[in-house]
């Protein structure tokens, strides 16, 4: 067929990620198949390889943004299914120490409508919604219960996989969204290739999550944050109207002090919060699942795009590509930004002489860019706390003073409140906010001279 790039495609993987880059692949590709080592199941429920599958999972408008033109009936189907549609400046609160706000510093103390929406769901009806849209597209093949065990390599490049039970599949590109294992690196080793750098981010993060039936007390709006500056407050626990009216509940805890498991200490660190409103919601809803824990050691970027010697016919996209800190909620819209990426790589390649052969290196080039702006936002309020591991940039000070002023600034100015609130979003790039003319305007702030 004229434009396409292959006759079969291969996604390892088919969580959020794998099922985002299956559906883009296959505009150019014959075939895709894309394999899950887990049985898929026709209703909304967690992968068993998804260990923060049960957690706060939100679709950012930048991942949203993306998703609208990759399925053009995605937020509709999300609100057919009970999704709570949320609008930023209104709907989105934190309860500080010191009173409720509407952005995460604080510093905006009355409710605005932003125009921005996003929507409210378990992770499982995310994915669900996305599974069945990504299967009906007429070229795609899911194949679930089926591990893949290794990659076929032959002629400097990857020519297929391996499954378990011996099945081969041959494929003019494989692409691994296998999520935060490290399946990629043993395979390239496997391969004779060299490992990526790393960067690292030490968290030391765990959380503690249950459902709860809507109790008659709670009258709070859809999205509740209980946090605290840091490097003082380590706690935290978000309420999240999810499907249904669904009130999602979840105990966050760093460097130790980790929330329990059990409903007494669950209820017990909950009431230890600075506002009561998750305590009271345990105490008086019905909790409709068992409490669910996850630990999570730390952030790691893989640095493919600095890698010289890498096989053609192979990428990694997702979790694989890049781990996020859970907590911010960043992961899928990171993923549908990747897929973004590889949407516009492959049309580029498929408007000039069709050819794979840069392929890796142009996507891993772009999707490093891609995920600077979350990478970079979740770093500056992790390196908060002092106890967080991992090269500190050199110049964090003078990038916190100037978000501060900036900060300050949004308060005064609507148009910066809506810049920054897009770049948190993902809908711009973090380096807008470095920008002429406004860097001036906040370097005047703190007292540079330009």
């Amino acid at each position: 067929m004229a434009g396409k790039l292959g006759q079969h495609a291969v996604v390892v993987g088919a969580s959020v990620a794998g099922l985002i880059a299956a559906r883009v692949l296959a505009e150019h590709f014959d075939e895709v198949t894309a394999i899950e080592q887990d049985e898929l199941s026709g209703q909304p429920v967690i992968h068993k390889s998804v260990p923060q599958g049960h957690h706060l999972h939100a679709m950012l408008a930048g991942g949203i943004k993306v998703m609208s033109s990759l399925y053009p009936d995605f937020t509709e189907e999300l609100v057919r299914r009970g999704t709570t549609k949320v609008t930023l400046g209104r709907d989105v609160v934190w309860y500080l120490p010191d009173g409720k706000a509407y952005n995460p510093t604080g510093s905006i103390r009355a409710p605005f409508d932003s125009g921005i929406a996003v929507y409210c769901a378990s992770r499982g009806l995310i994915e669900f919604v996305i599974r069945n849209q990504t299967a009906a597209i007429g070229n795609i093949r899911l194949m679930s219960a089926t591990a893949v065990r290794e990659l076929i390599f032959g002629q400097d490049r990857v020519q297929g996989i391996r499954t378990a039970e011996g099945r081969t599949l041959e494929a003019d590109l494989v692409v691994d969204a296998t999520g935060r294992g490290r399946r990629a690196r043993q395979w390239l080793a496997a391969g004779g290739f060299l490992p990526p750098e790393e960067t690292t981010i030490g968290l030391d993060t765990a959380y503690s999550t249950a459902n709860f039936r809507r109790p008659p007390s709670f009258a709070g709006e859809p999205i509740i944050f209980i946090t605290g500056p840091a490097p003082r407050f380590t706690r935290r626990g978000y309420v999240i109207t999810i499907e249904n009216g669904t009130l999602l509940v979840s105990l966050i805890g760093r460097f130790g002090d980790f929330p329990p498991i059990d409903k007494e200490g669950f209820l017990a660190f909950a009431r230890e919060l600075h506002s009561d409103l998750a305590y009271r919601i345990i105490r008086d809803g019905e909790q409709l699942c068992p409490i669910a824990n996850h630990r999570f050691a730390s952030s790691v970027q893989r640095h493919y795009e600095r890698m010289t010697a890498f096989p053609r016919g192979f990428l990694v996209l997702g979790d694989a590509l890049c781990t996020f800190n859970p907590i911010y909620a960043q992961g899928m819209s990171a993923a549908a930004k990747q897929g973004d990426v590889l949407h516009r790589v492959l049309s580029q390649c498929a408007a000039g002489s069709p050819s794979l052969d840069e392929l890796a290196p142009t996507f891993f080039a772009c999707a490093a860019e891609a995920n600077s702006t979350p990478w970079n936002l979740a770093a500056a309020f992790d390196f908060a706390f002092p106890q967080t591991s991992g090269i500190r940039p050199p110049d964090i000070e003078q990038r916190t003073r100037y978000f501060a002023a900036l900060d300050r600034l949004q308060c005064e100015d609507t148009e910066v409140r809506r810049l920054v609130m897009e770049v948190f979003q993902l809908l711009q790039p973090l380096s807008v906010l470095l920008q002429e003319p406004l860097r001036s305007r906040v370097l005047e702030r703190i007292g540079v001279v330009r």
